[in-house]
């Protein structure tokens, strides 16, 4: 269903009061520099946005000074380049055994399952999703849809090349089989709740409204550990490094003055 595969950003965050004037060590982040770290950092919250963009400065300036005071920092190489000889020199950590690994995945086993697939059948009421009226309209259609093929499910093919939106009526209104990341999200969420059938109410998308019919789920099935054995390892090292770097900058905040902000400090404020 191409038209249901979409991604979807957030609008962009316009400042609407002043932003907070922080320092570190001294040296005051500019303005600009602050509102250019805005677009990085997305919610809801404006407040939010805020506190983590300032955050991911402080971070980058506390780098920054560091690679300079230890000789890091000359024309032969560019800022990055630096910081990542600053963190080689600094983080330590060791890579997980296979005892380690083999332990994850006996205590995550919930997480290495294949995706569930389901066969699905639908049919797309169009309306835009700021046309309040046009959705009622498709709403109502849909459950008076569903009403009939309660009564008749084995009309359903015919009723989709008659009123979808969506260009498999040509197929019946058959989606094929879909796993996860096939539609957009708010379809999917819903899909993934219902059990094979008609659905007793139409799902809403950005899209409109759909009858849908599941003709078949079928469910994730538990991978044997030799299927994940080198993604069990990637991760735990990827958090191992993590924590590391989360530590050694840890340290750099707890001896810097820091004025303007309260660092709430976690893994995703690391920003290298």
């Amino acid at each position: 269903m191409s038209s249901c595969q979409s991604n979807t950003a957030e609008a962009e965050k316009i400042p609407s009061e002043p932003l907070p004037t922080i320092s570190v060590d001294g040296f005051v982040i500019g303005e600009t520099d602050f509102a250019n770290e805005l677009q990085y950092h997305q919610n809801k919250n404006f407040d939010v946005v805020v506190q983590k963009a300032g955050q991911a400065l402080v971070v980058k300036q506390l780098m920054h000074a560091q690679a300079n005071k230890e000789g890091l920092l000359d024309n032969s190489k560019d800022e990055e380049q630096a910081i990542q000889e600053l963190m080689s020199k600094h983080v330590r950590y060791e890579d997980p055994t296979d005892e380690d690994c083999a332990r994850y995945f006996e205590n995550n086993q919930e997480k290495f399952t294949t995706e569930p697939l389901m066969e699905v059948d639908h049919i797309l009421l169009a309306a835009a999703k700021d046309d309040l009226p046009a959705r009622e309209v498709a709403k109502t259609s849909a459950n008076n849809l569903i009403g009939q093929l309660k009564n008749e499910p084995l009309l359903f093919p015919a009723l989709a090349e008659q009123y979808s939106a969506c260009p498999s009526k040509k197929t019946g209104g058959s989606l094929g089989q879909l796993s996860k990341g096939q539609t957009v999200p708010e379809f999917e969420k819903q899909l993934n709740r219902l059990e094979p059938g008609i659905a007793s109410n139409p799902i809403e998308s950005r899209y409109g409204f759909h009858v849908v019919n599941v003709t078949r789920k079928i469910p994730g099935k538990a991978m044997q550990y030799s299927m994940v054995e080198d993604k069990v390892k990637g991760y735990l090292i990827h958090r191992a490094s993590h924590l590391a770097i989360q530590a050694y900058i840890q340290t750099l905040i707890e001896a810097a003055d820091i004025e303007g902000i309260k660092m709430r400090f976690s893994e995703e404020n690391i920003h290298i």
